[in-house]
């Protein structure tokens, strides 16, 4: 409210009614272009021209409207501030100026900008107010646009701040797995206040699994999905669903998504690797509670971004992990390599000594698997490292590495671990490879066994090569006491 300005002074009036029989006044203010009223002392509206009866009645003729046809005409929400400030400026006698909106005759709320200016009579008393009403819809429209498009621009610079933080993660990362809860993070940052899940392939390329969830929308619930079951993966294309009523939903939502959704394949040198789903919320854009809402088509625009940086990224990193694996893998059995053993149990028995723990090692060597090569041919020969290979993962625990140290050598280093622990694991291992049957091709492969030997860091050795040749002196050993058994070290 403004209170600087001094009441008006009307030397040939003593009230308001005095004013309305003027006819120069009348004349002026019944078709005046803009909304013009007058009130009394005690607030009570004893004038409106033509255009202000018209906005708020629709009717183009000359007949007085109610005093009260304001009020009742006022939005429920500005009811209470506007009726404030209209009470303080008859008590303050002062100028007014206030934006409410108004009941328009067709039913539609249009925002008003309301300037009152206070009167004298010729005694210097307070008469009353004379004002007007001009229609600023327009106005705030455009100013509540430009303020949201500044605010959207603020939102898509911190979307894409945190878009480009997920993706310097995701470029140091070493596996597929170690992006899952990196991910996970980001996409609660990226989309804030919306439901979303990243689906990724399995290996088979046969099913594609949750890597990340956020918010609580349980439509979005189902852990694995088949390619079939989502129509952007069918496509391979984004497919927006814009609510509840849409008939081409996804398979893989639960019940209903009511403000809808969209499945973005995520794809990059033409390799399909998963897709990403996330809600819409509302199709509006707007300022709620102080957090920006945007529209459904932006929202859209973001969901594919993301998608795309995201299949970049973990496109780039599964090309990085598959170098990396042949480098440190054998790749007949899968398991590390030499190279990979070496370096990594020299990591860990520093690790060992800094935290004083033991460290247990086994060495594996297939019995007669050079006599065995010659009899049944090498790609049984092969057939048969792969089973054990496959044995020997079954047996690891967290944190042990299973490895090709060469030939029909397989070596077990296992953090942590005691020489009777140890042990324990190497007897679980040959019983397995013992009673296990080898079928190939068709053929049950009989009397397939194996040497263990045993060494542990500290009390056998304290270096690599003096740990593995502790484990080899002792395997040697077992082979030399009749094979398929486990010798400790001495």
């Amino acid at each position: 409210m403004n209170k600087n300005k001094t009441p008006v002074s009307v030397d040939d009036s003593l009230n308001p009614l005095a004013i309305l029989e003027s006819t120069d006044f009348r004349i002026v203010a019944e078709d005046a272009p803009v909304m013009l009223w007058l009130t009394n002392a005690e607030g009570k509206v004893v004038f409106t021209n033509l255009k202000w009866k018209k906005f708020i009645s629709g009717s183009s003729d000359h007949a007085p409207l109610a005093s009260d046809a304001w009020v009742k005409a006022l939005h429920p929400d500005d009811f209470d501030p506007c009726m404030k400030t209209f009470s303080d400026a008859f008590v303050d006698h002062t100028s007014f100026q206030m934006e409410y909106r108004l009941r328009r005759a067709d039913g539609q709320y249009r925002y008003v900008l309301d300037t009152g200016e206070p009167y004298l009579n010729k005694d210097g008393k307070f008469a009353g107010f004379i004002g007007s009403s001009s229609d600023v819809t327009d106005r705030k429209n455009h100013e509540d646009q430009l303020r949201l498009s500044q605010l959207e621009l603020t939102q898509h610079n911190k979307e894409m701040q945190f878009i480009n933080e997920l993706n310097s993660y995701l470029q140091v990362c070493l596996s597929l797995d170690e992006t899952h809860p990196i991910i996970e993070h980001y996409a609660k940052k990226i989309f804030a206040d919306y439901s979303g899940v990243l689906y990724l392939f399995d290996e088979a390329h046969s099913m594609v699994e949750t890597a990340a969830r956020w918010g609580d929308d349980q439509s979005l619930s189902q852990p694995t999905i088949s390619p079939d079951d989502c129509w952007g993966l069918r496509q391979g294309k984004v497919h927006v669903v814009d609510g509840a009523d849409d008939v081409i939903v996804c398979n893989h939502i639960h019940g209903q998504c009511k403000d809808g959704y969209v499945c973005a394949p995520v794809i990059a040198q033409g390799e399909m690797i998963g897709v990403l789903t996330v809600t819409l919320g509302s199709s509006n854009v707007s300022n709620e509670n102080g957090k920006l809402r945007t529209s459904k088509e932006s929202r859209t625009r973001l969901i594919a971004m993301a998608a795309d940086n995201l299949a970049m990224a973990l496109v780039s990193l599964k090309l990085r992990e598959a170098l990396r694996n042949r480098s440190v893998r054998d790749p007949l059995t899968k398991l590390f390599n030499r190279r990979y053993l070496e370096e990594t149990l020299a990591r860990e028995l520093s690790n060992g000594k800094r935290s004083d723990q033991h460290l247990g090692f086994i060495m594996i060597d297939i019995d007669h698997f050079k006599q065995y090569n010659d009899t049944h041919g090498h790609d049984a020969g092969d057939f048969v490292l792969v089973e054990i290979a496959e044995l020997l993962r079954s047996k690891l625990r967290s944190g042990d590495i299973a490895c090709r140290f060469g030939g029909e050598e397989l070596v077990l280093v296992m953090p942590g671990a005691s020489k009777e622990i140890a042990a324990m694991r190497a007897e679980s291992m040959r019983a397995a490879i013992e009673q296990h049957e080898f079928v190939y091709q068709g053929k049950n492969l009989n009397g397939v066994t194996a040497s263990l030997g045993v060494s542990e860091y500290p009390h056998d050795a304290d270096t690599s090569v003096g740990l593995m040749k502790a484990a080899d002196t002792a395997l040697y050993r077992a082979k030399a006491a009749g094979r398929n058994q486990v010798m400790l070290a001495e």
